[in-house]
């Protein structure tokens, strides 16, 4: 037992301490009580000390060096940080650099002791991604998103009239009549396999095109129907569902499944709540103004909405989604504006997002990744026009705040400003030869997708990309020797970053240490297996529907991702505030134990993924 005059200074100790430090001193002493002291001679192992019981530590002073049963370092430890969650599995050694002092606490008992704080709890769990995972969800609650933010299925009605084409507009009428609360009824097309959503109309159709203009009631409602209407997929955000009323001015939306099979529908009333998201608002400001100047000024309320929703700690999957809407919008406006100062579009043209805006994964520091492609008959005076046009949006774009990129990715650089043929020419080129200077290229537009122009161009060009990448070993293996050559760092220690090369540095780039490495890895196996999704999450989804992971390394990747990019946002809110320049790169002496403790969890599940794929993949 505990001498009860040391409990005290232990309990101010852990008190300090995440997750410790959430628990109060009842529960402190209670914990102080049934743990042990070690104290750790240099040169000293912790092996020898073992029992059959599952143990954490936490070092009071001294340091501790991890060493894997190869002999190569794990880790190096020192006050404040906590260890033991996998020991048992790796079997690595603990050996003590210093002179050390040890608290050692016995799992179980811990764990009776903070019962009673499920989210102290979740914080020491031996699972990795558990605790990833718990220190986002800390940060947010279900309650907290705001129906902005909420998937259209959570929201959308199910209760929406389903007609054939052939149905009289009376019989229709009848339908939607009796109802109660549809305001519109889909005219879907059960003679085709797939039950194709043809049509929609609504009871203001009904009073415009039917009673206004005397229409016999007895035709077949295509009649009178809206063809193809705008529709949203079910896992869109309702945000989506909005910005597709205020674009084409429509009031109900027709949802579908990812079998394109009606579903719900979302319309103004389900929307009419206590809710106001700022990022509905300027998106629709933006589409309204008419000048630079004008997109130029709203440039700021950018960075309030992004801090707006970093402060209340959104899944950092749809902070990105937003900004990438907001990018969309301004993008698509200053084509506009672009087209209006320029002259009429000589030819047909596609404008394309690529790289992370095009994977909807937008920061406040993502720079500008973008491509035009011209039709093939486009002439030399249209391919100056479109230099002009490109040169034209990018200035903007950098004004509104986008910077521009550094390795000239984008459509202003006349390389890639071409047209259709060369863009075909392009990736049999990079799929054939993937050697550095072409993969770097390829990679960046490995991910596409149309912003404004003939949607038509882009249809051909991605079924081009699709048949060079697909099944593609040569092209695989170049992608997994390009994410091989740099690994994660081991973790953070004496306030600097461990390199497993030795290499320490003063600055964690979390870009390079970790997001970067996940986003290439997931690309690789979706890419493998035909994936023809963009975003690193939903590739990451993929690859376990397709087996090519399991369910454990899913769960550790996916939350080792939305882990690191919280991080990130975090960070640039935490940049604003205090004035200093957006970066992706922090500061060592800012983490406590438990976010050290995180950061080499998430290094070493990083590195986990990058042996996986070599052993699968081979490089």
């Amino acid at each position: 037992m505990m001498d009860s005059t040391l409990l005290p200074n232990i309990v101010a100790f852990l008190g300090a301490i995440e997750p410790f430090n959430q628990l109060p001193n009842a529960v402190l002493d209670s914990i102080a009580i049934n743990m042990e002291i070690q104290f750790l001679g240099k040169g000293e192992s912790l092996a020898p000390l073992l029992t059959q019981k599952q143990n954490l530590f936490i070092i009071r002073s001294g340091v501790i060096e991890q060493r894997l049963p190869d002999g190569s370092l794990r880790s190096r430890l020192g006050e404040k940080d906590i260890f033991g969650f996998s020991l048992e599995n790796e079997n690595y050694q603990a050996n003590a650099l210093e002179n050390s002092l040890i608290y050692r606490f016995d799992y179980a008992a811990l764990l009776h002791c903070v019962a009673d704080y499920p989210i102290v709890t979740e914080q020491l769990a031996l699972s990795a991604n558990r605790r990833l995972q718990s220190s986002v969800n800390v940060q947010w609650s279900e309650g907290e998103k705001g129906l902005f933010f909420k998937s259209v299925k959570e929201v959308a009605s199910t209760r929406i009239v389903q007609v054939p084409p052939s149905m009289t507009i009376q019989e229709v009428a009848r339908l939607m009549r009796h109802e109660t609360g549809c305001s519109c009824a889909v005219i879907v097309d059960n003679s085709s396999l797939n039950n194709t959503l043809v049509g929609m109309v609504t009871d203001k159709d009904m009073t415009k095109r039917v009673v206004a203009d005397a229409v016999d009631v007895t035709l077949p409602i295509t009649h009178v129907m809206t063809e193809h209407p705008w529709t949203v997929g079910n896992d869109e955000l309702v945000l989506s569902a909005v910005h597709v009323m205020m674009k084409h001015n429509i009031q109900n939306v027709p949802v579908l499944d990812a079998n394109k099979q009606v579903v719900g529908l979302i319309t103004p009333q389900l929307l009419v709540q206590k809710h106001s998201v700022q990022a509905v608002f300027l998106i629709e400001k933006i589409g309204r103004c008419q000048s630079l100047e004008e997109l130029t000024a709203l440039a700021l309320e950018r960075q309030a909405i992004f801090e707006a929703m970093a402060e209340a700690n959104l899944p950092s999957h749809l902070i990105g989604q937003v900004l990438t809407m907001i990018y969309d919008a301004f993008t698509q406006r200053l084509i506009y504006i672009a087209e209006k100062a320029l002259g009429p579009i000589p030819c047909r043209y596609v404008w394309l997002a690529a790289g992370s805006h095009a994977r909807s994964e937008i920061h406040l520091l993502s720079d500008q990744d973008n491509a035009l492609v011209l039709e093939n008959n486009a002439t030399d005076s249209d391919r100056v026009y479109f230099n002009h046009f490109a040169m034209y949006v990018c200035k903007g774009l950098a004004e509104c705040g986008y910077a521009l990129c550094t390795g000239r990715f984008m459509a202003a650089t006349p390389k890639w400003c071409q047209p259709l043929n060369v863009w075909l020419q392009y990736y049999r080129k990079w799929a054939n030869n993937p050697e550095y200077d072409m993969l770097l290229s390829l990679t960046v537009f490995l991910e596409i997708r149309p912003l404004a122009g003939d949607n038509t161009l882009f249809d051909i060009l991605e079924k081009q990309r699709v048949v060079q990448v697909k099944g593609n070993t040569r092209l695989i293996s170049a992608l997994v020797r390009n994410a091989l050559q740099t690994r994660p760092p081991l973790g953070i220690f004496n306030n600097l970053v461990l390199e497993k090369e030795g290499k320490n540095g003063k600055r964690l780039n979390i870009k390079k240490a970790a997001i970067g490495h996940l986003v290439d890895l997931a690309r690789i196996y979706a890419l493998h297996d035909g994936g023809e999704m963009l975003a690193t999450e939903a590739r990451l989804r993929f690859a376990l529907d397709h087996q090519s992971i399991n369910e454990s390394s899913y769960q550790d990747l996916s939350g080792t991702y939305q882990y690191m990019m919280q991080l990130r946002y975090s960070h640039h809110l935490r940049c604003l505030r205090s004035g200093k320049p957006l970066s992706n790169t922090l500061n060592p002496d800012h983490f406590g134990s438990f976010s050290r403790q995180h950061l080499k969890d998430a290094f070493r599940i990083v590195s986990g993924f990058q042996d996986a794929v070599k052993m699968k993949f081979g490089a």
